[in-house]
């Protein structure tokens, strides 16, 4: 295939891709009131959040459903700080990464695959956290609260762990394909016990202590190592300022994350509600410049598609003129155009100035009647729209 030919068939597919991912939601079907005085409206998006129960936030008030999942819960307090469109909040307590893919059932109650949230028009998604109850955490830290745990052989759950790597890799790869043009987070696991011991986490000594919290590392590292690899942003709970002063072992109104005893607020070694909001603050510093670019460039996008136009130009002989076709405007933002003459496809560019030149011959046809149509797709980094132009014949085309 000639080399103007195969440009135009990957242009045309592009722009068919970008179509149809503005035709479900165009880039700025719904922006967010201004959350201060003097500053312009922005695009809100769709967050799709997944993740187990430290996600969810079970016992903390109010729950929402089976899944233990608590209107107060950080992802959504990340989503409410940021103004979300829309938002889903697909995590559910006890899932293991295979509930990314598979149904979960809770009594009589079904969480649906938690990829199943997500759409073409998802423009954010937090993974995690995801993979402690694969791994048995839940089962290790009662060990370690209830008998010990510093003599197991530690080779089986760092095996477990480890396996998480290529399962990890696979539910990247698969937000990718169902919501191409999504930004995409990891999220790891805390800091979950203290170094010392005191009742609330029970008969746990110190080297039971930094047994359990060492394979909570062990596995945030490796979802932090994938990340990095998969080019994706990583949120390191570990790094939240205060957590060991807030541990288990402080006074209740001062634990971020529970001990043996939930007090009406969180559940057995994990976050209460103050807990939450700081996991928010933390998910916040990595999310927030993340969204704050993706709503300029959508408004750089949808300033830039406001500006195209189209022109037809006839030149060379009158007896036989050419005509070329090209698209203006788009702030340099333009990645691919297509034209049309009434019905008669005409070509497509993917590269500047974005023209086709052809015979005016050959479009005096009974499909050529009719006004000059350019498509063009704009593009900033993930965020697409797809602008349309039109104009007169000219006079070769008469």
């Amino acid at each position: 295939m000639p080399t103007s030919r195969r440009r135009s068939a990957a242009a045309v597919a592009a722009l068919a891709l970008a179509a149809g991912l503005v035709a479900s939601t165009p880039a700025t079907a719904a922006d967010h009131p201004s959350r201060g005085p003097g500053k312009a409206p922005v695009p809100a998006g769709r967050y799709v959040a997944m993740g187990d129960s430290f996600v969810s936030g079970p016992g903390i008030e109010r729950q929402l459903d089976p899944c233990g999942r608590s209107d107060r819960n950080f992802v959504r307090l990340v989503a409410a700080d940021l103004g979300f469109r829309a938002f889903t909040d697909a995590s559910c307590g006890a899932a293991t990464t295979k509930n990314y893919s598979s149904p979960q059932t809770m009594g009589d109650y079904v969480n649906p695959p938690q990829l199943d949230a997500l759409t073409r028009d998802t423009t954010l998604v937090t993974l995690g956290t995801m993979g402690g109850n694969d791994v048995g955490l839940v089962g290790l830290a009662t060990t370690c609260i209830v008998r010990g745990c510093s003599t197991l052989p530690p080779e089986p759950y760092q095996a477990a762990i480890d396996a998480l790597v290529p399962v990890y890799r696979q539910v990247i790869r698969e937000v990718r394909r169902r919501a191409p043009r999504a930004d995409i987070v990891a999220v790891g696991y805390g800091t979950y016990v203290p170094r010392e011991t005191c009742a609330a986490l029970g008969n746990a000594t110190a080297a039971d202590l930094e047994y359990l919290q060492g394979m909570i590392d062990r596995l945030s590292d490796t979802i932090g190592k994938v990340a990095k690899e998969q080019r994706i942003a990583f949120v390191d709970m570990r790094l939240v300022k205060g957590w060991r002063e807030h541990t288990a072992c402080a006074d209740p109104a001062d634990q971020w994350v529970r001990g043996l005893n939930g007090y009406g607020d969180g559940i057995a070694l994990h976050p209460s509600t103050a807990g939450m909001v700081q996991m928010a603050n933390q998910t916040l510093k990595t999310v927030r410049p993340i969204v704050t670019a993706r709503r300029a460039a959508e408004r750089r996008v949808a300033s830039a598609a406001a500006s195209v136009r189209v022109r037809a130009v006839c030149h060379g002989p009158r007896r036989n003129p050419r005509v070329t076709i090209r698209t203006t405007g788009g702030h340099g933002l333009i990645a691919a155009a297509r034209f049309r003459v009434g019905r008669q496809w005409v070509g497509a560019d993917q590269r500047a100035p974005f023209a086709v030149t052809r015979s005016a011959r050959s479009l005096r046809t009974a499909r050529a009647k009719g006004p000059v149509r350019a498509t063009a797709m704009v593009r900033s980094g993930k965020v697409v729209r797809v602008a349309k132009a039109t104009t007169k014949r000219p006079w070769c085309l008469r």
